[in-house]
């Protein structure tokens, strides 16, 4: 079983690792895991410094977050690879999933102001609608 796990950087992380991570210890074969961040330096303000590479500094922080995150996974026991992707969240990974064939994919879905839903939309929304493969949201 091919399972991906979609890491932010925000609180859920923690929980939806901690939630997966018992998860897959109770099924009978360990699944193929693969923790996902997406680097969505398009969406970072104007006013950065000038002269920082923001897309190396965004990727070196998802590696270290990939990373503290996938400790959890070690500890337990299962192995994991890493993936970083790069671009609009929702797109990104559903690409992702359908090109390597997750069985499933595993994500947080934090509650948004109605003004948020009605100007930016839920990236788990998103994936949830699109994703050729199921989608387990963790709230």
């Amino acid at each position: 079983m091919k399972l991906a796990v979609l890491i932010a950087d925000d609180q859920l992380s923690k929980k939806i690792v901690t939630k997966t991570v018992a998860l897959c210890q109770e099924f009978a074969e360990a699944p193929e895991i693969t923790l996902i961040h997406v680097v969505n330096d398009k969406a970072i303000a104007e006013d950065v410094e000038v002269g920082v590479d923001v897309s190396e500094s965004l990727e070196v922080d998802a590696q270290k977050m990939l990373a503290e995150k996938g400790a959890m996974f070690g500890e337990a026991g299962l192995v994991y690879k890493t993936a970083i992707l790069s671009g609009f969240p929702a797109k990104e990974v559903t690409k992702y999933a359908g090109e390597v064939g997750l069985d499933m994919l595993v994500m947080g879905h934090h509650d948004l102001s109605i003004v948020q839903k009605m100007t930016i939309g839920s990236v788990a929304k998103k994936i949830v609608q699109h994703a050729e493969c199921p989608v387990l949201l963790i709230k």
